[in-house]
């Protein structure tokens, strides 16, 4: 008798995986190294990358939003418009602080422009 399950199961060799991994860091490793490797990993490696990119599943299936992550591109550009206001303002207290406007007069014309502060 056999019983039949739902649920959705993953199932790897830390063995092998290190063997793997170690090929791809192009590093050639004995099987005792990679024997030593996997018993370490079974004792510390943490499961917080894979519950992390679960709990992103969950939240984007039920279309709610990530407190832990930023949104990118969500902010409106009221913000980059205060941004540019600032900047003018630190532009032309600047400008004040090192030059006065004085007018040029050409009988028929009239300009102003900056002359340097002393």
């Amino acid at each position: 008798m056999s019983a039949m399950y739902n649920d959705i199961k993953i199932e790897f060799n830390l063995n092998e995986l290190v063997a793997i991994r170690a090929g791809v860091l192009k590093l050639e490793m004995t099987e005792d190294d990679i024997d030593e490797v996997a018993i370490d990993a079974r004792i510390r490696v943490t499961w917080d990358t894979l519950y992390g990119m679960i709990d992103d599943l969950i939240l984007e299936y039920m279309d709610e939003p990530n407190p832990k992550k930023p949104e990118y591109g969500t902010r409106t550009i009221e913000t980059i418009e205060i941004t540019m206001e600032k900047e003018k303002k630190a532009r032309e207290k600047e400008f004040k602080k090192n030059f006065d406007m004085i007018t040029l007069d050409g009988g028929s014309w009239q300009i102003e422009v900056p002359m340097r502060k002393k």
